[in-house]
């Protein structure tokens, strides 16, 4: 695996036991609380990510 891609993190029975526990043996619940889950953490990326380094440029190099 290449340096760049991090550490893959590996989904026990017991992580997924976890989860239904906390909603309740209810999948669908499950499902919702992870999409949810997701949701927020996508938002948040998206807010840290510096707009400039997403268009690749370089806000400390000035033309001119």
């Amino acid at each position: 695996m290449p340096d760049d891609q991090g550490t893959i993190t590996v989904i026990t029975d017991q992580d997924i036991d976890a989860v239904l526990c906390e909603a309740k043996g209810d999948a669908r619940e499950a499902i919702r609380m992870l999409l949810h889950d997701l949701a927020v953490l996508a938002a948040d990326a998206e807010r840290l990510v510096s707009k400039g380094f997403v268009r690749r440029r370089a806000p400390w190099k000035r033309i001119g």
